[in-house]
């Protein structure tokens, strides 16, 4: 790359990305659009419609009278506002309740699924950017535990789909938790920071949980939270379990019950055993869910913590109506998930999407090679044209080498005499001459 003299650069900056972003080269860029691919192809076999909203709303919107919420949203201003009360949104769940409370005659069911960039203010950590990629999918005006069945269905197949079988979906009811009180013994203003608690444990661990507890409620309080969160054994076990401890609590015997249905609708739909569990230590830290609670990891990479969650919302337009819309979903952290299928080595990179390269080798036979390449595109055969300076055969062929291009089609005045092409496979290494009329069979083959 030719040098430019310095004193027509006063000023040079640092090439150098912001804490939080990454750039996504080709290489990336292609697995993570295949990712985004089979994402999308598993929401509409299961009849979800794509949905799209603009990056930046209103920020009233996005606070939705929260206001823990204006820690982590970026503002945003044109250049000659002075103000502005606009900010990106920081998930894909805002935007969706604002659709349906602007909208409330789109019909019911609403099934949606939206796959996008959100941004948030907050301390990157590994496989969490400031902008990052969700794919969200939701079941909007269903209340019947059927929807939440079918989205963690949904998140089962998405995960089998992208050839992950090393995964588990662990489910439970904030209906339960929110029964805690009543049954520990402590007072209900206290349910949040026993949830927040509860949440944090995959990240402190087991053994460290008894004690946060019993830092934050008395003994006997602690001692029975504890009785809940320890319960296991098979589905059937911790399910009659917790019936049975929680029996005198009629807010948690709704979540049981729930949990039964959702447990029936996954057994018959197919989603394999080895792949879920009911698990009463799962709480979703945000507010504003009202029922089943999911939260999915990679068996082998648990250091990234979960990559699909979600639960049911009933609350989701209450900001905006005042009423209730029953409402389920999920979403997956498509960043995070890349970032745990690079540390597991699950991705085979390629370099480009090019399958066949036409080299530039005469001026004069230029008209057919553009003749070539318009053949072999109207086929949905991706081919490029070499366009570098560098017009030696060596130097267009390494190009091709270096780019992983599989197939370069050489035509130079000895094939132009004899209406044939020549076909190099730099994979095999084999070279084939055949007539040029024949060029789209043979690449089909």
């Amino acid at each position: 790359m030719p040098k430019i003299p310095k004193k027509q650069v006063k000023n040079r900056v640092k090439p150098e990305l912001g804490g939080g972003f990454r750039d996504y080269g080709p290489e990336d860029a292609i697995l993570r659009i295949r990712l985004v691919e089979k994402i999308k192809k598993t929401f509409e076999d299961f009849g979800f419609d794509p949905m799209e909203t603009p990056a930046v709303e209103r920020t009233e919107v996005l606070l939705g009278g929260e206001k823990e919420s204006g820690k982590i949203i970026f503002n945003v201003s044109g250049s000659k506002e002075k103000k502005s009360d606009l900010s990106l949104r920081f998930d894909l769940t805002v935007p969706l309740a604002r659709f349906l409370s602007a909208n409330p005659d789109v019909p019911k069911p609403f099934k949606r699924y939206q796959i996008g960039n959100s941004w948030r203010g907050e301390s990157p950590q590994a496989g969490r950017y400031r902008e990052f990629m969700q794919a969200d999918l939701d079941i909007a005006g269903a209340s019947s535990s059927d929807a939440d069945a079918e989205i963690i269905s949904v998140i089962w197949k998405t995960f089998k789909n992208l050839g992950i079988s090393k995964f588990l979906i662990k489910i439970n009811s904030r209906k339960i938790l929110n029964g805690l009180p009543q049954y520990a013994g402590f007072p209900e203003k206290k349910l949040p920071e026993l949830l927040r608690l509860i949440d944090k444990k995959e990240k402190i661990g087991d053994a460290a949980l008894p004690k946060e507890l019993n830092k934050q409620f008395k003994s006997k309080a602690s001692g029975k939270i504890m009785e809940v969160m320890a319960i296991s054994g098979d589905t059937k076990t911790r399910l009659l379990k917790i019936r049975e401890l929680l029996k005198d609590v009629p807010v948690a015997q709704e979540g049981v019950n729930e949990l039964i249905e959702i447990v029936r609708n996954l057994n018959a739909s197919g989603v394999l055993p080895e792949n879920w569990e009911i698990d009463f230590s799962i709480a979703r830290g945000l507010g504003y869910y009202t029922g089943s609670v999911f939260e999915t990891y990679l068996t082998d990479a648990k250091e990234f913590g979960s990559v699909a969650s979600g639960g049911r919302y009933d609350m989701l337009t209450a900001p905006f109506t005042g009423q209730k819309l029953p409402t389920v979903g999920g979403s997956i952290g498509v960043d995070r998930l890349y970032a745990a299928f690079e540390k597991l080595n699950l991705l085979k990179k390629k370099q480009t999407t090019t399958k066949v390269l036409i080299l530039n080798l005469a001026e004069e036979l230029k008209k057919e090679y553009l003749a070539f390449a318009q053949t072999l595109r109207s086929a949905n055969i991706n081919t490029s044209f070499y366009l570098g300076d560098d017009r030696a055969f060596q130097a267009q062929l390494a190009y091709a080498v270096k780019r992983e291009i599989p197939l370069v089609l050489i035509y130079g005045e000895n094939e132009d005499k004899k209406g044939t092409v020549t076909i190099k496979n730099l994979v095999t290494r084999e070279q084939k001459e055949i007539p040029k009329e024949k060029i789209v069979e043979y690449f089909r083959k």
